[in-house]
C-alpha cells in the first residue's frame, strides 16, 4: 500500500524539490495558505492533495482537520530569519504549530515525525562545534527553533530534528544569495575577521531528506537529531574570491565595512528604518553574514549512506 507523508512548507524552494522527490512514490497531503504556489505539475497530480491551513491561527489539533491516515509527517514550515514580523508570531508558526503538529502525530499514531531546524540553535560562535553542543542561539529564529525541537525530542516518540545549515543555490536566499545579489551592485561586505561558516547546498539537503524518508518508512530507526552540512566551511571573503575565480563576478568590487564599529553604525540605520516604518526589528539584513556557525556531523551522512556531493566551487556554479 502507498504510504502518505504529510508535510508543511512544501511550498518553499526545498519544499518543492522534496514534492518533486517524493511525488510519484508516495501520497502528498500539503497544508499551508495558498495552493498556487504549486506548480501544475505537482496540483494535479494524483498523489497530491492540498489543505487550506493558515499555521499562525491554528490554536488545536482539530483545526488541522486531516481525515486521511498518515504514515509520516515532515513539518518544514517556519519564520525563517530575519522576516519583519512580531515575536508573537515568530512563536506561533515556529514553536506553536511544532507542538500541535506533535500533538496530533502523537494523537493520531503517526509513526514518523521530522522536523527541519537550522545549525543557528548553536549560536554564533568562532569555534567548531559538535552535535551536542549546548544550544546558545540568541536570536528570535534560534530561539524558537530551539523551543520547537524541544517538542519533538521530548514527544517520547522516535521523532527526528534536522539541524540544517545555511541552504544555497538556485532560489535560495541564503547569506550566499545575498552576497550574490550585493556583488550586482559591484559592491560586497567587508568583514575584517576570518569566521568560518557552515552550509549545504539544495541538492544535498534535498537528497538527505529523501533518503531519511524513505529510510525510515522502510523501517530503519531514525537517530533522534541529524546535522545536515558540508564538511568544508566557509568565510565570506572566500565565497567573493570564488565567485570572482569562477568568472561569476568581476574582479572590481568596493569594499563596504561591515564589522566592528561599522557593523553596529549598520544595526542602527536599519533598526531606524524599522521605527519609522513601525516594523519589528531582529537585526540588521546583514546579520547573517556576521554569524559564525562552523559544524559538521559525519555520522548524520554515515547514518543514511550519504556524503554531500556539492563543495563551495560546485555550488556556487549555480549563481552563473
Amino acid at each position: 500500500m502507498t504510504k502518505t507523508i504529510l508535510i508543511t512548507g512544501g511550498s518553499g524552494v526545498l519544499g518543492k524539490k522534496l514534492l518533486f522527490g517524493f511525488i510519484d512514490d508516495f501520497k502528498i497531503i500539503a497544508i499551508g495558505k495558498n495552493y498556487a504556489n504549486f506548480p501544475d505539475s505537482l496540483r494535479f497530480h494524483k498523489n497530491f492533495k492540498f489543505y487550506e491551513r493558515d499555521l499562525a491561527k491554528i490554536n488545536s489539533i482539530d483545526e488541522l482537520m486531516i481525515p486521511e491516515s498518515v504514515d509520516l509527517v515532515l513539518h518544514l514550515a517556519a519564520v525563517v530569519s530575519g522576516i519583519k514580523v512580531t515575536e508573537e508570531v515568530y512563536h506561533q508558526i515556529n514553536v506553536n504549530s511544532t507542538k500541535l503538529l506533535v500533538e496530533f502525530a502523537k494523537s493520531k499514531n503517526i509513526p514518523h515525525f521530522g522536523f527541519v531546524s537550522s545549525v543557528s540553535v548553536y549560536g554564533s560562535k568562532e569555534v567548531s562545534l559538535e552535535i551536542g553542543s549546548e544550544r546558545m542561539g540568541k536570536t528570535i529564529y534560534a530561539k524558537t527553533k530551539a523551543l520547537a525541537e524541544d517538542f519533538v525530542l521530548n514527544s517520547g516518540k522516535p521523532y527526528s530534528v534536522f539541524r540544517m545549515a545555511s541552504i544555497y543555490g538556485k532560489g535560495t536566499k541564503s547569506f550566499i544569495s545575498k552576497l550574490r545579489s550585493l556583488t550586482k551592485l559591484k559592491i560586497y561586505p567587508y568583514i575584517s575577521s576570518d569566521r568560518k561558516k557552515s552550509l549545504i547546498h539544495i541538492e544535498d539537503a534535498t537528497k538527505a531528506l529523501v533518503l531519511w524518508t524513505n529510510q525510515t518508512l522502510s523501517g530503519k530507526t531514525p537517530q533522534p537529531i541529524y546535522v545536515f552540512s558540508h564538511p568544508e566551511f566557509v568565510t565570506v571573503n572566500q565565497v567573493i574570491r570564488t565567485f570572482q575565480e569562477l568568472g561569476i563576478i568581476g574582479k572590481f568590487l568596493i569594499p563596504i565595512p561591515v564589522g566592528g564599529f561599522w557593523g553596529k553604525i549598520v544595526e542602527w540605520i536599519f533598526r531606524s528604518i524599522s521605527y519609522i516604518k513601525k516594523k519589528p526589528f531582529h537585526g540588521s539584513p546583514l546579520q547573517p553574514l556576521l554569524e559564525s556557525v562552523a559544524i559538521y556531523d559525519a555520522e548524520s551522512f554515515e547514518n543514511l549512506g550519504f556524503f554531500p556531493e556539492r563543495d563551495l566551487r560546485k555550488g556556487l556554479t549555480d549563481y552563473q
